[in-house]
């Protein structure tokens, strides 16, 4: 049996509370390091504390202490929370650079935490079948193809400490359609499905809670 999806808001606290509480310093940070890995490169922790007017060993200490941070062999960021440098099935287009996102659902709460439009291309997990949308700071300007859902599950704060990506990010596709999507939830009772523009709100509730007046929309 599958599973309806809970109430938007409700699933918005629950995410929130699986992601690390994050003070003035460290919406800060996190912001920064978004903005600095958007530039294609990766990012060493020392420029990254002279972009947030920070000490490298504060910076230092902050990363070591979140999950979900990836570093190359020098020890730069390559991917956080989301947002990485590194090759991966969704793409994103941005001041015509390409960036990935670690799941379908990272596309859609980027483009405000970026302060851009983003222009993403991926796959059903389904068909293969390509999927293209256009994401701005205030909404899914155009998905294609119509009807486009997004798998979900209830995060778990534990297991996404030890691996965001294989415990949370492995679920969160994209599907043509509800139809496309029935079989692989089947076998995974614990997903659900979101149409694309609720899995934009759920993200947009997630970025005012977690970073509130720290961003631009």
């Amino acid at each position: 049996m599958i599973q309806t999806a809970p109430d938007v808001k409700v699933l918005a606290e629950r995410v929130v509370s699986a992601f690390p509480t994050l003070d003035a310093n460290g919406r800060r940070l996190s912001l920064e390091l978004y903005n600095e890995l958007a530039r294609g490169a990766p990012v060493s922790p020392s420029a990254l504390a002279d972009r947030a007017d920070m000490r490298a060993e504060e910076v230092t200490r902050q990363l070591q202490g979140w999950p979900g941070v990836y570093y190359d062999g020098e020890q730069r960021v390559i991917g956080f929370w989301g947002l990485t440098i590194a090759p991966m099935p969704h793409q994103l287009r941005v001041n015509r650079r390409e960036l990935y996102a670690w799941c379908a659902w990272d596309t859609l709460f980027l483009p405000a935490l970026l302060d851009t439009t983003l222009d993403v291309e991926s796959t059903c997990r389904a068909s293969g079948d390509p999927v293209r949308l256009r994401v701005t700071t205030r909404e899914v300007e155009s998905a294609q193809p119509a009807g486009l859902v997004v798998s979900f599950l209830l995060p778990d704060a534990e297991a996404m400490n030890v691996s965001v990506i294989t415990s949370f990010c492995h679920y969160v596709h994209f599907f043509r359609s509800r139809d496309a999507a029935h079989p692989w939830l089947l076998q995974r009772p614990d997903t659900f499905l979101l149409p694309v523009e609720d899995a934009f709100e759920l993200g947009r509730l997630v970025n005012q809670t977690r970073y509130g007046a720290a961003l631009t929309v």
